[in-house]
């Protein structure tokens, strides 16, 4: 692969500096062709993207199936449940924290809840001992279920009260 080509010689990987390598091969595509399940962990805590993708569109996991390495497939499916996550967390606590997002369409118990709500999944992913993919793809649901009403309420015209359907 031409990515570890590029880091022949380097102490430690540059976040980051693994993106476009060959035709958008990364050291990330490369391991899961070769089935490297050890170098794809530590890849992964190291924070490669894992959605990064090839020439092709093919990110890892496509690489890690079409390859036949059904552990690297798996594991790269758990740890992009568990970005997914991380992601969406992320994404509340800038829109619930950000004044030109929120203007005035949120309550304080809105806001509460939402923040509640996420320090609750953070201290799910830091507490939850060998959570499976499923886990991180349920908890995740769990999250927008909360939050639907109120980004429900940040998507309507200010002023208005949107009326939120509940699931039955």
């Amino acid at each position: 692969c031409s990515a570890a080509r590029k880091y022949r010689g380097t102490r430690e990987p540059q976040r980051g500096s693994d993106s476009n390598a060959g035709k958008g091969y990364t050291l990330l595509h490369c391991a899961a062709a070769w089935g490297q399940l050890n170098t794809l962990k530590t890849l992964v805590e190291l924070e490669a993207d894992i959605y990064a993708t090839t020439f092709r569109g093919e990110n890892a996991r496509d690489i890690a199936n079409r390859y036949k390495q059904t552990e690297c497939a798996e594991f790269l499916d758990w740890a992009e449940a568990k970005q997914n996550l991380r992601n969406l967390i992320s994404q509340i606590q800038a829109t619930i924290t950000d004044p030109e997002k929120v203007q005035g369409k949120l309550n304080k118990e809105d806001k509460t809840t939402s923040i509640k709500a996420c320090q609750a999944k953070l201290d799910w992913l830091e507490n939850t001992k060998e959570p499976n993919t499923q886990d991180f793809i349920d908890q995740k649901q769990q999250l927008e279920d909360i939050m639907l009403p109120i980004f429900t309420k940040l998507a309507a015209p200010r002023g208005q009260d949107p009326v939120v359907s509940k699931k039955t």
